[in-house]
């Protein structure tokens, strides 16, 4: 009997019909997935650049609250920024993530 929709089936937990329906909506989730940092842009000369920032200002350049845990771009990699150090600024979590990719 299929898992899915109760028709008998002899072989296997699912029927052909409802298996490769679910084959569909895996393969439509895989391509709806975000690219990994890597191909986003984020590499070595990031993370090198990431740890300057972080060792020389140690909060956030945005609230002054809030130790900075993260490297803001002031232009974001998906406007045309680089992971140059002259293009990277000290952020807290929460004022990075909102931010989006405007640029500042």
């Amino acid at each position: 009997m299929c898992s899915r929709c109760k028709r008998l089936y002899p072989l296997g937990s699912r029927c052909e019909a409802c298996a490769s329906a679910g084959a569909r909506r895996r393969e439509q989730k895989r391509k709806h997935t975000r690219p990994s940092a890597w191909a986003r842009g984020y590499d070595s000369s990031y993370a090198k650049g990431r740890a300057a920032i972080l060792a020389d200002r140690p909060l956030c350049s945005l609230c002054n609250a809030r130790p900075a845990t993260t490297a803001d771009h002031v232009i974001p990699l998906s406007r045309g920024g680089t992971n140059d150090i002259s293009n990277l600024r000290p952020a807290c979590a929460p004022c990075n993530f909102s931010r989006g990719n405007r640029p500042a």
